[in-house]
């Protein structure tokens, strides 16, 4: 149970550093920056969508 709460903040941390990137540089570089982390394509058409619900991401 702990390693799924570990990758769950690991994913969390990516995913804001992928949004840092698409404010900075645009999407095509958060994109290629969330494949690198194999963060599941879905996943990143969601993040990066501008539509999807931001969950809070302070996690423990």
């Amino acid at each position: 149970m702990s390693s799924c709460k570990r990758n769950n903040h690991d994913l969390a941390k990516v995913i804001e550093e992928a949004r840092r990137i698409d404010a900075a540089q645009g999407a095509a570089n958060a994109w290629a920056y969330l494949l690198a982390h194999s963060v599941d394509p879905q996943t990143i058409l969601r993040v990066l969508s501008g539509n999807a619900v931001r969950r809070n991401a302070h996690l423990h």
